[in-house]
């Protein structure tokens, strides 16, 4: 059994995924230092446009959603009373330093960044009164013989939260007791990133656009002269960070300082890291990017762009969030006929003309009426009673009943 012992340690230890045992649960890679030399610090990460657009992208999206609470029936369900506390908690108000959006955007940040999202709980019998955000980068999950116990590493110590007491969004992960982080495993495209941005700020930013040669060396009047008529610096300005003229040794010819090939093949790299920081955040690079050549495989309506991107990137990050919503802050005599459903359609809004379409099929194949119609167009409700009948057209009745149609009219 030697090397079942040499394989588990190697899967699990060595390649930092979440240890199935009993104890401390770490989603993070470590050490923390990239191939490239660069410590790639959460604060630097977030530095790099691309994580940037991906996280407020996906956080700010699901954010905005319209969440909704509901109770299933025999015939369906219908909404949850506004008195329900987790109306009060979610779309209200979820602490008193804060508003319900502002709260979501906050775990789905944590969940996109770094694949898991915390909250502390607060309870009042067996009421959760508060929600409160806790930062992922301080948190680590212990396996307990009754349950995960959450230790929060704080300046004046560790605390240690119960199971019950702690919101948590998981990222997909290899138990389902943590999730792995995006941040640690694209430590090296991230690392890359920096390296390359670093690189470009340098070759670019510190380089002068042109150089004054001289025969001999100019006296400090002739400097300063030239200075004055060119904005120009001698050798000893190392790097002219704008771009302006240089002052050399020759026969005061003007040269022009062009940008070499490897340093157009830094700026080709620095476009291939794009892509490939969407892909550890499941965006399509189009989104965050938007040029020519990311746009190949993606659809061309506006429809199925939005739903695409809901399918695989948003849809998982949604329901993780109901199913803690109602898995950690219900009681488990509710959780089977109490559930959380963000409303998408708004994403899946189509033009004007493929709205019409949509709504005329509804009408007249009896699958919506015209109340329900004006609601997803955000009007008012119409006080006709016909208005909440369902229709049909009359061409598509049975054909035996057709000869009665006829006679009636």
């Amino acid at each position: 059994m030697r090397w079942f012992g040499w394989f588990r340690g190697s899967a699990y230890e060595g390649g930092a995924l979440t240890n199935p045992d009993i104890g401390t649960q770490d989603t993070r890679p470590s050490p923390s230092r990239s191939a490239s030399n660069i410590v790639v610090t959460d604060e630097r990460a977030m530095m790099i446009s691309t994580v940037y657009a991906c996280t407020s992208l996906k956080a700010n999206t699901c954010a905005t959603l319209p969440l909704g609470f509901y109770e299933r029936t025999s015939d369906g369900r219908k909404p949850l009373p506004e008195t329900h506390y987790l109306i009060g908690l979610l779309k209200y108000s979820p602490n008193n330093f804060m508003n319900a959006l502002e709260f979501r955007q906050a775990m789905f940040t944590q969940r996109v960044l770094w694949g898991n999202g915390y909250a502390r709980v607060r309870w009042q019998g067996e009421r959760p009164v508060s929600l409160v955000p806790l930062k992922p980068e301080f948190m680590t999950v212990e396996r307990g013989t009754d349950g995960l116990v959450y230790n929060y590493n704080k300046e004046t110590g560790t605390v240690h939260y119960a199971q019950r007491d702690i919101l948590h969004l998981k990222g997909f992960g290899t138990d389902g007791i943590t999730g792995l982080s995006p941040l640690g495993f694209a430590r090296e495209s991230l690392g890359l990133s920096v390296a390359a941005d670093q690189s470009a700020a340098k070759s670019i930013g510190g380089r002068a656009s042109a150089v004054l040669e001289t025969d001999e060396f100019p006296t400090d009047a002739q400097t300063e002269k030239l200075r004055k008529l060119y904005g120009a610096g001698d050798v000893t300005d190392k790097f002219r960070s704008d771009g302006g003229l240089m002052i050399t040794p020759g026969n005061l010819k003007y040269r022009a300082i062009g940008l070499p090939p490897d340093d157009l093949q830094l700026l080709e790299s620095r476009q291939f890291q794009v892509p490939e920081i969407c892909r550890y955040f499941g965006v399509p690079a189009v989104m965050v990017d938007g040029s020519t050549a990311t746009t190949a495989a993606w659809p061309a309506s506006y429809e199925q762009q939005m739903q695409s991107f809901l399918t695989f990137s948003l849809k998982p990050l949604l329901d993780e969030f109901e199913c803690a919503v109602v898995n950690t802050l219900l009681p488990p005599t509710d959780r089977r006929k109490i559930f959380a459903e963000h409303k998408v359609t708004g994403l899946l809004r189509a033009d004007s003309a493929g709205r019409s379409s949509f709504y005329s099929s509804a009408l007249q194949n009896a699958w919506m009426t015209s109340n329900e119609v004006r609601k997803l167009e955000n009007l008012p409700m119409s006080e006709d009673v016909n208005a909440d009948v369902l229709r049909a057209q009359l061409n598509m009745a049975p054909i035996s009943e057709l000869g009665d149609s006829n006679e009636q009219t």
